[in-house]
């Protein structure tokens, strides 16, 4: 590969990255709100909760920690601090991958033991139909599928702060993984 491809295919890296940021760049707005939302519901109340809560937290303050960075990026106003405010957005990306996979997997082990079997008191003798095991079973292949995707995310920020060194390859493959897996719910929704 010629060196000016290089160069040009580089260019074409990092300006994907910096349009991605773009569309992320209110999402800590959404992550607040959530977090809001379970301190005002059950975000103490139960484990689930509290892995929600944190997950929340720490997907609220990296979204605005890499916005701090926005203009760095474009190369509009360069900033000493660029490398250790993205380094720490990239922790709380890491512990937010992480609570989200902890958190799937409790609701993997726990979520049905946490449900209640009973509602106002009394005890819920209707009918179980033939629809309700796929139900369960399509929330826990989501569930499933949301662990696989979030584990296969960490590869991104553990390389990115040096913690896991692992390469481009495993990076790249990890990273198409993920795509093809969310893609799916994507189009689903359009």
């Amino acid at each position: 590969m010629s060196s000016t491809l290089a160069v040009q295919l580089t260019t074409v890296k990092l300006q994907l990255a910096l349009a991605r940021r773009y569309f992320r760049f209110f999402g800590f707005i959404d992550s607040f709100q959530r977090m809001s939302a379970l301190l005002g519901k059950d975000g103490f109340s139960s484990v689930a909760g509290m892995l929600e809560l944190a997950k929340c937290t720490c997907f609220g303050l990296y979204f605005v920690l890499e916005d701090l960075t926005t203009l760095h990026a474009m190369g509009v106003y360069a900033v000493s601090w660029n490398g250790r405010v993205m380094d720490q957005a990239n922790t709380f990306w890491f512990y937010a991958l992480a609570f989200s996979v902890a958190g799937g997997i409790w609701a993997l082990l726990v979520g049905s033991a946490e449900q209640p079997s009973k509602k106002n008191g009394k005890k819920n003798n209707q009918k179980i139909s033939e629809k309700a095991p796929p139900a369960k079973a399509t929330v826990a292949s989501a569930r499933v599928k949301q662990i696989v995707v979030d584990s296969c995310d960490l590869f991104i920020p553990l390389e990115l702060l040096g913690w896991m060194p692992t390469g481009d390859v495993v990076v790249g493959s990890t990273m198409v993984l993920s795509t093809l897996l969310t893609a799916q719910d994507i189009w689903t929704r359009v």
